[in-house]
């Protein structure tokens, strides 16, 4: 019974954990002050007019179909080829920039005198098409815009898109064969509103997707924002490379500036709730008759970590596996490499099992051994429970006693179930934060590892293989009636917490138990067949 006492301690852990994000949600710690900068915030000039889908840049990748506004040259539609709203709908695509319902923008801008930001109206950019498609074979694809103004200075902005990738590449070009030199500070921002995005995902229980600011402030390289912090809060900091975005389940958008600047980063909150996130770059002087680039980087899309740690340090730290990141990390890249082998999520969770339980089998095969040497003590328990059963304390003496003779060790079983909690966390982490297994199949009724067993046939045979391990313990003379009815439970308790969680979950659950069975099995055998060893001979005093 002492492996389900830890399947108990197991259990209350989760719960408290559980619980425990809960309370940190509602209740934690907000972050500190940002220290004040010396400059400035400047803000991109925002035209109050209703965007017209016909004027509108259209922008084809193999990922991704992209819209940019021509005045201003905003980016203001992303809508993402490869990821359905909903299981089967193929024909609704997950839409993060977005201009018609709601608001959500990436915008650059160039502020200074004769900038096409500098006022309103901002800029209008004129583009020689008005759709650009990534063609079959192609790798890139650039797209530019250009504006001249009054005194001569052309404005050219270019975006890059390369195949296979989320990373745009802006740069703005500016050629200045006005008669005199020119100063401009580049600004790149992103506004959206505060309305849920319609994604998350309800059946994850206990755990809330995170929606709001993400940045790398001063000396790290992540830090997440809620809305309601940054209303009491404004982020208003400075710092060398970085980047700033905004979070929710599963996607991501960020601006990332060349890492070798000194940047300024600011954060506001609007009345209407609508809230930007940017960063200012250094002033940069072009010279009468010449030339200047000034780039920065857009990611929007999944939270891919190859893509992301490709793009900027910090930015796979988006991919939010909490303080198991340490476990969860290798699990995950674990899981990717067996998917690149099967090609089924599912069948990859499995093989982690197997992997996961291979590695600890050594602290594994010590507790089954503790308990097949505990059930070889039965009837010597037994007799002791008989002739002691009133007196417990001398019960306990004596059967400390016994075990001391017997080399038993009634306490083996704990430390490999603690250790599988921190596994079991950073897995839940996992299966919450990974794109990849969002509505990823494993086989029948199961279309999407991600959420809840919609017939909840795995929570219930997770529950029959916790009634068979808990068939297999050896019962401890000294737990009570009362306690051995609550243990009793145990395995209908765990179902109805599983019925609960994400399906790949319960399957690795449900895996470790099956092979913990055949392991248990495996090793008793071997204990009983074994010949008896010499009892330990007790000194005398």
């Amino acid at each position: 019974m002492e492996s389900m006492r830890g399947f108990f301690i197991l259990g209350l852990a989760v719960c408290t954990f559980l619980l425990y994000q809960a309370w940190q949600k509602d209740y934690g710690p907000k972050p500190a002050q940002q220290e004040a900068v010396e400059q400035s915030s400047v803000a991109v000039a925002s035209d109050e007019k209703v965007i017209s889908g016909d004027s509108l840049i259209s922008v084809e990748t193999d990922l991704v179909h992209y819209k940019i506004q021509p005045n201003g040259g905003d980016v203001v539609y992303a809508e993402l080829k490869n990821y359905n709203v909903e299981l089967d709908k193929t024909d609704n695509k997950v839409v993060l920039f977005d201009y018609r319902d709601r608001m959500y923008q990436a915008k650059s801008a160039l502020l200074g005198q004769g900038a096409p930001d500098n006022q309103l109206p901002r800029a209008t950019f004129s583009s020689t098409q008005q759709s650009y498609v990534l063609a079959e074979g192609q790798e890139e694809l650039k797209v530019p815009l250009s504006w001249i103004n009054n005194s001569g200075v052309t404005f050219t902005k270019v975006f890059t898109f390369k195949r296979g990738q989320y990373l745009i590449n802006m740069e703005y070009q500016i050629n200045n064969q006005s008669a005199n030199d020119r100063t401009y500070n580049f600004v790149a921002e992103l506004a959206r509103d505060q309305k849920p995005t319609g994604l998350e995902e309800k059946s994850s229980f206990g755990m809330k997707p995170f929606m709001g600011v993400a940045y790398s402030p001063e000396e790290q390289q992540y830090e997440k924002v809620d809305f309601e912090e940054l209303e009491e809060e404004p982020i208003k900091t400075s710092r060398q490379g970085g980047w700033v975005g905004f979070l929710q389940h599963y996607f991501i958008s960020a601006w990332i500036p060349p890492q070798e600047q000194q940047i300024n980063i600011t954060s506001s909150v609007k009345q209407n709730k609508d809230t930007t996130i940017r960063f200012v770059q250094p002033t940069i002087s072009v010279p009468a008759g010449q030339e200047k680039v000034v780039n920065a980087d857009l990611y929007v899309g999944p939270k891919d970590l190859e893509q992301l740690e490709a793009a900027a340090p910090g930015l796979d730290k988006s991919l939010d596996l909490s303080w198991v990141w340490w476990i969860g990390l290798p699990l995950y890249k674990m899981m990717q490499f067996f998917f690149g082998l099967l090609g089924n999520w599912g069948l990859a969770i499995i093989l982690v099992t197997i992997v996961i339980k291979t590695l600890l089998y050594p602290l594994s095969a010590a507790q089954y051994r503790s308990m097949a040497n505990m059930r070889k003590l039965q009837p010597k328990m037994q007799r002791l429970k008989e002739r002691y059963g009133d007196d417990k304390q001398r019960m306990q003496q004596e059967m400390m006693k016994m075990y001391k003779e017997e080399g038993a060790n009634p306490f083996g079983g704990c430390l490999p179930m603690l250790l599988q909690f921190p596994i079991f966390i950073a897995l839940y982490y996992v299966l919450f934060e990974a794109v990849e297994l969002r509505h990823a199949p494993f086989f029948g009724w199961i279309q999407d590892l991600s959420v809840a067993d919609p017939y909840f046939v795995l929570p219930l045979l997770m529950g029959g293989s916790m009634w068979l391990m808990q068939r297999l313990q050896p019962k401890s003379p000294t737990m009570d009636q009362m306690q051995q009815k609550i243990m009793s439970y145990l395995p209908i308790v765990f179902t109805v917490f599983m019925l609960f969680f994400p399906a790949g979950l319960v399957l690795y659950w449900l895996c470790n138990n099956l092979i913990s069975v055949a392991q248990q099995q495996y090793v008793t055998k071997k204990v009983e067949n074994a010949p008896d060893k010499p009892k330990k001979a007790i000194k005398k005093k």
